[in-house]
């Protein structure tokens, strides 16, 4: 029996650091193409060795253009599409040179969400505080082992409580400390240091 959410279960969730809310055409969540391009890179190797897409002639069409972009992957048989990407390339009078690529990236994206990349955001999951909060825990980069063996040890040396000062946090292991909470998780210590030699 084949798996055939295989790829789909690795790659559907999306870290919110790689998103942002866009505020036209009534609200969405824009993915980062490079995050994209790099979870693909992750999953089936280097672009060209692993897996690759194909960008036909452009298509210009009034203040449009529009790019066909096939994708393969495992091996360069194993293809599907085209999908058609868009993009402005004329707004007035104004012309804008990267009208193609936008075009192009724009496929790129929506062919990788059809194998799962970044599907709740594609489903809609990314419009549930709670499930991005979710997100953000799972995708948070943390202190590293050693720095979180020097809390722990901190703490015990202050006298201080592990679960209060973990509380403080919002994370329940020393492992769990946010890495840009390093330096006030420190500050803290060494400020109960100080209080307790006076």
């Amino acid at each position: 029996m084949t798996d055939n959410l295989r790829i789909w279960s690795q790659v559907e969730r999306t870290d919110p650091a790689h998103t942002k809310k866009v505020n036209q055409r009534g609200g969405f969540t824009a993915i980062s193409a490079a995050y994209q391009i790099k979870r693909a890179t992750e999953v089936f190797g280097p672009i060209g060795e692993g897996w690759g897409y194909d960008a036909g002639a452009p298509i210009f069409q009034d203040a449009l253009v529009i790019v066909p972009v096939t994708l393969w992957h495992g091996d360069r048989a194993n293809v599907f599409g085209p999908m058609f990407g868009g993009a402005e390339w004329k707004n007035g009078t104004r012309l804008d040179s990267d009208g193609p690529k936008k075009a192009t990236t724009d496929a790129l994206t929506k062919l990788l969400s059809q194998l799962g990349f970044n599907a709740d955001v594609f489903m809609g999951r990314f419009d549930d505080s709670k499930y991005v909060a979710e997100l953000e825990r799972e995708f948070a980069v943390t202190i590293s082992q050693d720095q979180a063996d020097a809390l722990r040890v901190e703490v015990e040396a202050v006298g201080g409580d592990a679960p209060k000062f973990l509380k403080l946090f919002g994370v329940a292991s020393f492992e769990a400390v946010p890495a840009d909470r390093w330096n006030e998780a420190v500050a803290m210590l060494e400020a109960k240091r100080t209080k307790r030699a006076a």
